[in-house]
């Protein structure tokens, strides 16, 4: 799938959005309709390491998508990087540019790419791009929505670690 990028700016300051951005975690909550059947690969999501396994289409069952925050910049960037398709053999790519605008707002860049290597691989993701491409802006409104507290907002489900809440995991 060739990159599919969607811009937006955000009345933050950078350091909350960056930390909104580097919690794995929160993905399903502004792109419910993005990443389907979201699990958290580990119980800590937040920081380099933390990863997530998803659909990208509820129509694909069997294609999961896995990604691991493997680059974060503060104030700059959070890098995922996995696999997607048949036998996780398609290089899947998920990016956050930050750019801090006059005023102390943020405008981020979210980008989706993945890079199938065999033909097969590329009729398998046809229709992928145009689906993402759909849902990518009204993500990226969603994020700000959120983290600027629209009123009325609907925030997605935050992932749970074995269905309980992973922030109220009570200490023996």
């Amino acid at each position: 799938m060739r990159p599919v990028r969607a811009k937006i700016t955000i009345d933050r300051p950078i350091d909350e959005v960056y930390d909104y951005l580097l919690d794995i975690a929160t993905r399903p909550e502004f792109a419910p309709e993005i990443f389907h059947d979201f699990r958290l690969t580990r119980v800590e999501s937040h920081g380099q390491g933390a990863g997530a396994r998803f659909r990208l289409h509820p129509k694909y069952r069997e294609r999961y998508a896995g990604t691991t925050i493997v680059k974060a910049v503060p104030g700059e960037m959070v890098v995922e990087e996995g696999s997607t398709g048949r036998s996780g053999r398609v290089p899947l790519v998920i990016e956050y540019l930050l750019e801090e605008q006059p005023g102390g707002a943020v405008r981020v860049q979210a980008g989706i790419e993945s890079s199938p290597l065999l033909l097969s691989d590329r009729v398998r993701e046809f229709g992928l791009r145009r689906f993402v491409k759909r849902r990518l802006p009204r993500a990226v409104r969603r994020m700000r929505d959120i983290l600027e507290g629209a009123p009325g907002t609907p925030q997605g489900e935050r992932p749970t670690v074995a269905g309980v809440d992973r922030n109220h995991v009570p200490n023996p």
